[in-house]
């Protein structure tokens, strides 16, 4: 299959730009759920890369779940899609992720809007954040390794995406969540899960309303907090 595509931006690295081609094809129809992608070797030839970029865009598009690789048959686009794979923003998300301090903005000016959202609506249900805080502070023990810990804490951001009842709000957040796991390493010292849950307890006196909501102040104490907890 031959795709179809414009010259490689040299200002971007090449594999990302590879994948953002494979998207394209993806949105445009050249691609299809089922499709079976070129060979390495081919799409070496195609795109006049080097096989490096080309099995690193591979393992980014595995990895996202838009392709998958059936050994001694090859590489096929997946027939389990969902619209989370083929959003264009989901993947502008991933692409550029390797930013993790505008990452980290980004998310916290997001969850402004979470719990702005959440705060002024009417039938506001903040019973299961409530909740997840609970067993949060009974099951976050220094015993557990960071990659346990980071779920625990996932958890409760989860809690508050469902409770906005914002299917646009959610998948995003949920992405933005799945972006920044593999760098939260801040449960590697005790002090850490306890400023964790004092995070999460200031997060709910605000959502309760026993906080004034200042969206700037509460935006630096996020930023602040973070850039503190990942690499």
């Amino acid at each position: 299959m031959k795709l179809s595509m414009e010259k490689i931006n040299q200002n971007k690295t090449i594999s990302s730009e590879i994948v953002l081609i494979i998207k394209d094809n993806l949105l445009n129809g050249t691609l299809k759920p089922g499709d079976k992608l070129p060979t390495e070797k081919e799409l070496m030839e195609q795109l006049g890369v080097s096989r490096t970029p080309v099995r690193e865009a591979i393992k980014i598009l595995e990895a996202i779940g838009v392709i998958q690789i059936k050994r001694g048959e090859g590489m096929f686009i997946t027939n389990n899609f969902s619209h989370f794979t083929l959003n264009p923003l989901i993947f502008s998300l991933i692409m550029h992720s390797n930013n993790m301090k505008q990452l980290i903005e980004f998310r916290q000016h997001f969850e402004i809007l979470l719990m702005n959202m959440i705060i002024t609506n009417e039938k506001k249900n903040i019973k299961n954040i409530e909740e997840v805080y609970e067993s949060q502070i009974k099951r976050m023990d220094p015993k557990l390794s960071p990659e346990e810990l980071a779920l625990i804490d996932l958890e409760f951001h989860y809690a508050v995406l469902e409770a906005t009842n914002n299917p646009f709000v959610i998948e995003i957040g949920k992405t933005i969540y799945e972006i920044i796991k593999p760098n939260m390493i801040h449960f590697k010292r005790e002090s850490n899960i306890e400023r964790t849950l004092e995070t999460h307890k200031f997060y709910l006196e605000l959502l309760r309303g026993n906080v004034d909501f200042k969206p700037v102040e509460v935006v630096q104490r996020m930023i602040k907090n973070n850039e503190e907890m990942v690499k």
